[in-house]
């Protein structure tokens, strides 16, 4: 069947993670200001330890419930690690930071997206699809649209506005139905084998597993027993596939 739109993953696919020490460096900044305020003390080593207890807890309920936790939940059982419950004056001012320090020190597109994603855009109708962690959906959105890249875009179908992740199929039913293109008609380009190629060939869908990042930290999977239906290790090998598959 001829592909008649396509969807894309947004970290790690589309954008990389750059500027990820500088995000966290305003949250810890924020952090140490709101805790000396409400006169908490803790340690650069209970910091680290709350913040990678906040990740296992986010990571457990992502890969097993198949939804992504809100920021101000991340920000809430993060703060209970350090036995701050109930401030929401702290609560709101680590939420921002969280939500919307990606602005201040956005990651970048990935090598050739932004080229190929205009290309892609004259041909296809393209929608993103995305597991959002600190950022929420509307937040990607401006990044997106920093550089460029949001006016090419038909639908978004983020976690945190769906309260589903993937490979739960509403994350991908919901930018299908806003398209009213079958499965069988898209095409899902993703990193993540158990998340973005598993929901994809699921549904029918065909797809690309994206190995254009070198720097991800996500545990991607084994690409030797992908399913997918081809690999690419940068945009432009993307829109080559697309045209053999056309």
């Amino acid at each position: 069947m001829a592909i008649k739109a396509v969807t894309i993953d947004f970290w790690n696919t589309l954008y990389n993670s750059a500027n990820g020490k500088a995000r966290a460096h305003d949250r810890a900044v924020v952090i140490r200001g709101e805790l000396t305020r409400l006169g908490v003390r803790a340690t650069d080593q209970e910091l680290e330890q709350a913040q990678a207890r906040a990740w296992e807890y986010f990571n457990r309920v992502w890969l097993q419930e198949q939804r992504t936790l809100l920021t101000a939940d991340l920000v809430k059982y993060y703060l209970k690690q350090l036995q701050v419950i109930g401030d929401e004056e702290a609560l709101d001012a680590i939420c921002r930071t969280f939500a919307d320090g990606i602005l201040r020190h956005p990651p970048e597109p990935l090598g050739g997206a932004q080229h190929v994603i205009g290309d892609l855009a004259r041909i296809y109708p393209l929608s993103l699809i995305s597991d959002t962690a600190f950022s929420p959906g509307r937040v990607l959105k401006q990044v997106m649209d920093q550089h460029g890249l949001a006016q090419h875009f038909h639908s978004y179908s983020f976690s945190d506005e769906t309260g589903v992740s993937k490979p739960h199929p509403q994350a991908f039913h919901t930018v299908l139905r806003a398209m009213n293109i079958s499965p069988a008609e898209c095409v899902h380009i993703g990193d993540i084998e158990h998340t973005d190629i598993r929901g994809a060939k699921e549904l029918g869908m065909r797809a690309i597993l994206f190995r254009g990042d070198s720097n991800s930290m996500v545990d991607q999977g084994d690409e030797r027993s992908t399913q997918a239906d081809a690999i690419a290790r940068d945009w432009h090998e993307v829109k080559t596939i697309l045209d053999g598959m056309a």
